[in-house]
């Protein structure tokens, strides 16, 4: 069931706090530099895509923070930006608290819609295409007018910053794909694990 989020978000301590909507219908943020101008609106059937991820920040020797990083993309191009950053640990706990619960929103109100809709291709066996990676009934293919991997061939590998499909017979012919550099990575973890799930070849 979709929960509608308010949050309030300030990118770094020097910033003023903005106002993030996550609804069923709609998402708003008041990312405008004043105070008084009209947040940016997203109508849910217009967001085509969402990313997320988090980015450290080097110091002269080692790291000294990091930035919660989420961007969701409307069918026009426009992107809402969401960025929290923490400096040396400060407001760590917070951010990455309030970051789990935006994306969680997210998934909830958004991608469930498109996880099913893919799911129901799969299941109708119609093929489809998901960042790229053709989805048959047979298995998948991770390049154009290459060899499709079948199902039972099909391996996966989740780490924080990017997921992989590759052939476990041939493991270095893979793919991988960045949660902040390439659009819906979440839903293609989601679709692929739970095709392999349903074919009793992947477990939690």
């Amino acid at each position: 069931m979709s929960d509608r989020l308010e949050i309030t978000v300030k990118s770094s301590i020097l910033d003023r706090h903005r106002k993030l909507t996550i609804d069923e219908n709609y998402i708003q943020f008041d990312d405008k530099d004043h105070v008084d101008a009209e947040p940016t609106r997203f109508e849910k059937e217009n967001i085509i895509g969402i990313r997320y991820g988090v980015s450290l920040i080097s110091g002269y020797r080692f790291y000294i923070g990091r930035i919660y990083c989420i961007d969701i993309k409307n069918e026009s191009g426009k992107i809402i930006k969401l960025r929290l950053k923490s400096i040396y640990g400060i407001r760590k706990k917070i951010l990455g608290e309030k970051y789990v619960q935006i994306v969680n929103s997210l998934f909830d109100n958004y991608y469930e819609d498109l996880i099913r809709h893919y799911i129901n291709l799969f299941n109708n066996q119609l093929p489809f295409e998901l960042l790229k990676v053709q989805f048959t009934s047979e298995g998948i293919g991770l390049k154009p007018n290459e060899d499709v991997i079948p199902w039972n061939d099909v391996g996966t590998r989740n780490y924080i910053r990017y997921y992989s499909l590759f052939s476990k017979s041939n493991p270095n012919y893979y793919r991988t794909f960045e949660y902040l550099e390439e659009w819906n990575t979440g839903i293609l973890y989601s679709v692929s694990r739970y095709i392999l799930r349903e074919k009793g070849l992947w477990t939690t």
